[in-house]
């Protein structure tokens, strides 16, 4: 059994190791010019903790602030959209996209 169990803990680091994703800083995702700039429109617009209007307020951010795009998806209306942001001090969230305007490429 104590053999089986690390058999099985060395191929969950094994596992793991090959879905390793590359961690990079704040900085350097703000440095990146291949990722695309979300500026908000809307003053206090309000980052919530998932993309709907009962998603926790994180904090609120004022017009003209610039962070970086992560992911978009539909609301479940399916007629706005839901952007998920990093802002400039590595906190993420989600803010309502009809108070910002995304600029650059989005894949």
């Amino acid at each position: 059994m104590k053999k089986m169990l690390v058999m099985l803990a060395m191929l969950l680091c094994i596992a793991s190791s090959c879905f390793a994703a590359e961690e990079r800083t704040t900085k350097e995702i703000f440095a990146d010019k291949t990722i695309a700039d979300v500026v908000i429109t809307g003053d206090q617009l309000r980052v919530r903790t998932h993309p709907d209007l009962d998603g926790y307020i994180i904090k609120k951010l004022n017009k003209g602030t610039v962070c970086k795009f992560m992911n978009k998806v539909d609301d479940k209306n399916g007629t706005d959209s839901w952007i998920y942001i990093i802002m400039e001090d590595g906190s993420v969230g989600w803010i309502f996209g009809a108070y910002a305007r995304i600029e650059g490429t989005v894949e």
